[in-house]
């Protein structure tokens, strides 16, 4: 029992130390992250503690980048990215390498913390986190998305611009810069090539609204910096797809 407590006061004083690191809210919240923790402590899960904590620290960092507000807005393929993203961000090079194994594991601990977070009445889709272990890693080979069904209107990226601020940006707003880049860092061009586009209207008002974005964010004489080094020929024909054929709600 003295181990067992042991091990739980030494994991909560990591969970303390990596939140006081940031200065900001993680939508993954530390008081989630350690009813989950103390959960496993007395279902006599203790073994569990250092392991669960490190892939749902790495996952409260991919959730924050996303920019969405509340767990069940992540479709079911973002786990893949998230996989991914983990990968290739987390410092813990052995832990997250990422295989059929490593992947079964962190979206199983996932899926157990929803279950969690469930019961303490917490808002989560635990089918969409279903389907993604079942399409990503539910069989004999790991299946990571290859190419993701964007709309636009899916979360991109957030900007912190104080400690109570932050500037979301959607998919929309990654292929507008794409755009914007490809007819020469020119909003007037850009502009210019709505006559060919479907949902006019709609698409200029977010073409405004992408520019005040862009403003708060401190990114508007440079906003091709958020893309550089993201971009491939997959993801500038979808901007061109969207951007001259899908119908489109201007964004509120």
């Amino acid at each position: 029992m003295g181990i067992c407590t042991s091990r739980i006061n030494e994991v909560m004083r990591e969970v303390r130390r990596d939140y006081q690191s940031i200065d900001w809210d993680l939508l993954v919240s530390e008081q989630w992250v350690e009813s989950y923790l103390n959960s496993l402590y007395f279902m006599k899960r203790s073994n569990e503690l250092e392991d669960a904590w490190r892939d749902l620290w790495a996952f409260a960092l991919y959730v924050d980048r996303t920019g969405v507000q509340s767990l069940s807005e992540l479709p079911w393929w973002e786990y893949s990215l998230a996989l991914e993203w983990i990968e290739d961000h987390v410092i813990d090079v052995d832990w997250f390498e990422l295989t059929l194994e490593s992947a079964r594991r962190m979206l199983g601990r996932w899926m157990d913390f929803y279950t969690h977070l469930e019961k303490i009445g917490v808002e989560v889709d635990q089918t969409t986190i279903a389907e993604a272990y079942r399409k990503i890693c539910g069989g004999k080979t790991l299946k990571l998305v290859e190419k993701i069904p964007f709309t636009g209107a899916e979360p991109w990226m957030s900007i912190m611009v104080s400690k109570e601020q932050s500037v979301e940006f959607q998919i929309a707003d990654f292929w507008l810069i794409i755009l914007y880049a490809q007819v020469g860092n020119s909003w007037d061009k850009l502009n210019e090539e709505l006559k060919s586009a479907v949902a006019v209207r709609a698409k200029r008002k977010r073409i405004e609204q992408l520019r005040e974005k862009l403003r708060a964010a401190n990114c508007e004489d440079d906003p091709v910096q958020l893309v550089r080094g993201q971009v491939d020929e997959d993801d500038i024909e979808d901007a061109e797809r969207w951007f001259l054929r899908r119908k489109t709600a201007a964004p509120e």
